[in-house]
């Protein structure tokens, strides 16, 4: 063990560029304050969040195995050109350093190499040079013990020297796509601007492109920040928007990142980013962003997606403070597609011939990586908070999600055929009604018959117009819904279980729609069960089974809606599903055919600027 007492600074040597990898972070009060999941101490370490550092006493140990700050060694070995890491720290004290590497499988840990470093005053100290990663497996992290009282660390970093002639020169647009999600949007700006845009030797490489489906912000134009109004033509439309105007400048810009509105995010996922495509080997390489829960800020909900005509989350409800998850989420998997809420990806695989599919919202994060065949790959550390989808749920969704899975599956599916599609319209539409959903059943049916009509039909409406007419077809939650929620039943309906008989008394009876009233409880009483209170989504027809009327409700948000039993809106229903079952029938094939011709014509840029109307919303940013 060697005692170091050195500060030197990034610099050139002969034909290598330094290049940095990744910054070592801190929990942030703006950000996020999980501290398990940025790194680990003992009691004898303060964290100071005003001054963003951590104070040490006499044996006080900081330990970097998370979520935030080990490194990745087997993907930057693979897809990078980095061959060798160093390590700088910041630094007040005398210090015990030590490098460590955590296997994937086995989780041993191993020490890489220890120095003991001295300085008296706070310093950047290069720790550790050239450590060579290729003998390591899974990931490594730094661990400080403090050998003596009043030391400091303010943060750190990981580096590497590459050939000059690897360097890539390239710069990031950022697209955030909105909708009236003004607090969000400007809050996200404003971490952006101040610890992104501002910061030096690094800031220069990103712009920002807030296209503003709600036309509802203002002052946000700079040389790096472009406010840009926008046709609701939901998500797909906004992202085209932004693909179109980064194309627009193509030869400015190495890639885009897509960035939802109602996010919370690390500025420092972007430099990740950034610093991992200028080595990356292959610069079409896509990377998506993990998608953490904003109520449960260490819960994972996925790490990528995988779809086979229906979605698979990968990794989903992981605990990003436990070292075991950590190493897990390295191991790579295949990846169909990565949702927009953080998904970078390369303007060279990106052109005015291969847009966007106009889905209006759901599906278009999904057809546009499997169409063009993305390479996708996702790290630890990159990743953004968003609201739990339970609380952006609302029936609607129904249409949208129906209609466009059909056109998904007719568009990449060669295996999806007439009785698959007639069975996903029998199943989803039947259930909901089952359910004693109608409106929602009728959605759906809504979705099949606007699917039948054809690509035509999506180039001839007008999203905004018809985002209007799906709005006020749907059952709509509300904060004070008729009847009175009581957990006590919430909780049955999730816990309810039956046995094969009753589930084929059920089916029989068209879940209780074929029973005389006789036969059903009491309206109006909880005790009796007149009435079912079930959560909003996760709802089975098991839980309104003999009720005459139900609560569906979001626990999260507190808002819900009351539906009843009706014979008649539920045979309506039975009849529609059995004639668009017809229609899919006769017409599937040639649908199916049609959607693939028409391919080309709705994801161009032609087409978009038509749909857009570009012309007339560039006049507004004028």
């Amino acid at each position: 063990m060697t005692d170091v007492l050195v500060t030197p600074k990034l610099e050139k040597k002969n034909t290598q560029t330094a290049v940095k990898l990744q910054n070592i972070i801190l929990p942030n009060l703006d950000i996020c304050t999980v501290e398990e999941l940025f790194l680990r101490v003992n009691s004898k370490c303060f964290i100071n969040y005003e001054q963003n550092r951590v104070e040490l006493k006499k044996s006080g140990n900081i330990s970097f195995d998370t979520y935030f700050n080990s490194f990745s060694i087997q993907k930057w070995k693979e897809y990078t050109s980095v061959k060798t890491i160093s390590v700088n720290l910041h630094l007040e004290g005398k210090f015990k350093v030590m490098l460590l590497n955590v296997d994937y499988f086995s989780e041993s840990v191993t020490l890489v190499n220890q120095k003991v470093i001295t300085t008296d005053r706070l310093d950047e100290v290069n720790v550790f040079t050239d450590i060579d990663i290729q003998p390591y497996k899974g990931l490594f992290y730094v661990e400080i013990e403090a050998l003596e009282g009043n030391c400091l660390f303010t943060g750190g970093y990981f580096h590497t020297n590459v050939n000059s002639c690897q360097e890539a020169n390239q710069k990031i647009a950022i697209v955030i796509c909105t909708f009236k999600r003004e607090t969000y949007v400007n809050k996200n700006i404003k971490l952006l601007e101040q610890h992104l845009l501002n910061k030096p030797n690094i800031g220069n490489k990103f712009e920002i492109f807030v296209i503003d489906n709600g036309k509802s912000l203002h002052n946000f134009n700079t040389s790096q920040i472009h406010l840009i109004p926008n046709k609701n033509a939901g998500g797909s439309g906004g992202y085209t928007r932004g693909i179109i105007e980064v194309l627009e400048r193509k030869h400015d810009f190495s890639h885009i990142v897509f960035m939802d509105d109602d996010v919370v995010v690390a500025p420092e996922v972007f430099e990740r980013i950034y610093h991992f495509q200028k080595v990356a080997y292959d610069k079409s390489l896509c990377i998506g962003g993990s998608m953490l829960r904003l109520d449960t800020k260490y819960i994972q909900y996925e790490n990528g997606a995988v779809w086979d005509k229906e979605v698979i989350r990968l990794k989903p409800d992981l605990d990003l403070r436990v070292v075991k998850n950590i190493l897990f989420n390295e191991i790579e998997e295949h990846i169909s597609f990565n949702g927009w809420w953080l998904f970078c990806f390369s303007t060279q695989v990106i052109d005015s011939s291969n847009l966007p599919y106009p889905f209006f919202i759901k599906m278009d994060d999904m057809e546009l990586p499997i169409r063009l065949k993305y390479k996708i790959i996702t790290l630890n550390g990159i990743c953004v908070w968003h609201e739990a989808l339970e609380t952006k749920y609302s029936p609607v969704m129904n249409y949208y999600l129906k209609k466009n899975e059909l056109i998904l599956n007719v568009l990449c599916s060669d295996s999806f055929g007439t009785i698959a599609a007639i069975k996903r319209i029998i199943k989803f539409s039947l259930r909901e009604a089952f359910c004693y959903r109608y409106k929602s059943a009728n959605l759906v049916l809504k979705a099949t018959s606007d699917f039948l009509e054809g690509p035509d039909y999506l180039k001839a409406i007008d999203p905004e117009k018809k985002n209007l007419e799906i709005l006020s077809m749907g059952e709509k939650a509300v904060k004070k819904p008729e009847l009175p929620f009581v957990y006590n039943m919430y909780e049955e309906s999730l816990c309810e279980k039956e046995n094969t008989l009753h589930r084929l008394m059920r089916f029989i009876t068209l879940n209780g729609h074929l029973l005389p009233s006789l036969l059903f409880h009491k309206d109006d009483k909880l005790v009796d069960k007149g009435y079912r209170i079930v959560p909003i989504q996760g709802y089975r027809p098991i839980n309104v089974f003999r009720a005459r009327k139900a609560l569906y409700y979001n626990l999260i948000n507190q808002e819900g809606f009351v539906v009843r039993i009706s014979r008649l809106e539920f045979f309506r229903v039975f009849v529609k599903t059995i004639a668009i079952s017809l229609k899919i029938f006769f017409n599937f094939s040639r649908l199916k055919q049609l959607y693939r011709k028409t391919l080309p014509e709705l994801t161009n840029k032609a087409f978009w600027e038509n749909y857009l109307e570009i012309n007339k919303y560039s006049k507004l940013e004028q």
